[in-house]
């Protein structure tokens, strides 16, 4: 018997890795707005907060409210609806989502990703098929924190918190699952070069698919 029975996911760098999709978009969306960028900014570092936040990591220096919106808009209408997104899945992630879906266990997704993006990604994926609800973070019309998602989900859903973990490659992700009162697993894997604080924050750490699916059919997780 597994650990847990109630599984919630963070989509970007856990599930799928976009990052070459999300920085071709933020590119595209900077020289319509003829804005000149570092392309040394454009790293998968960047990747993960919500919008405004990485166009400001991206361009610290830019401060013109109607320049930054104008980006905004940009992003969103080039990624939203972009028809040759060249994201993929980790290898494994898909047989092990499935694992856990045919043994009974609850899924979610827990994602800063707006809600257009996020259903074209599932649906590309066929992760609609697996999960039980998708949250993003505009699901309720206004902006929510992971931790609010986390917790809307183990409300409506009636989950254990004692049998419901969070999995995510962001310290984020782990400080959310830790103020709703539930664990974090951390994947190595994912954005970021500097995993220091997601190990910090984590309650167990796994470095590939392979490893999340041997520690739970163990019933351990390695730390």
């Amino acid at each position: 018997m597994l650990k847990y029975q109630n599984y919630i996911f963070d989509l970007d760098g856990t599930l799928v890795n976009s990052s070459e999709e999300v920085l071709n978009c933020f590119q595209r969306a900077f020289d319509e707005a003829d804005y000149k960028i570092d392309s040394n900014k454009l790293t998968s570092d960047v990747i993960g907060p919500p919008l405004r936040q990485i166009i400001q990591t991206i361009a610290p220096e830019l401060v013109d409210e109607d320049k930054i919106n104008e980006i905004m808009l940009n992003f969103r209408r080039i990624y939203d609806y972009d028809e040759n997104d060249i994201s993929v899945m980790y290898a494994g992630m898909f047989e092990f989502l499935s694992e856990l879906k045919n043994n009974g266990k609850r899924l979610f997704i827990a994602t800063f990703k707006p809600r257009i993006p996020t259903i074209r990604l599932a649906k590309k994926f066929e992760l609609d098929k697996l999960f039980d609800d998708i949250y993003t973070i505009d699901k309720f019309g206004k902006k929510i924190t992971k931790e609010e998602m986390i917790t809307n989900i183990i409300s409506t859903y009636r989950l254990d918190k004692s049998q419901t973990v969070m999995i995510g490659d962001a310290a984020s992700d782990m400080t959310a699952a830790k103020g709703a009162g539930i664990e974090g697993i951390g994947v190595l894997w994912g954005y970021g070069s500097n995993k220091t604080s997601l190990k910090e924050n984590a309650d167990y750490i796994v470095k590939d698919v392979k490893e999340l699916r041997e520690c739970q059919k163990l019933n351990y997780l390695i730390i």
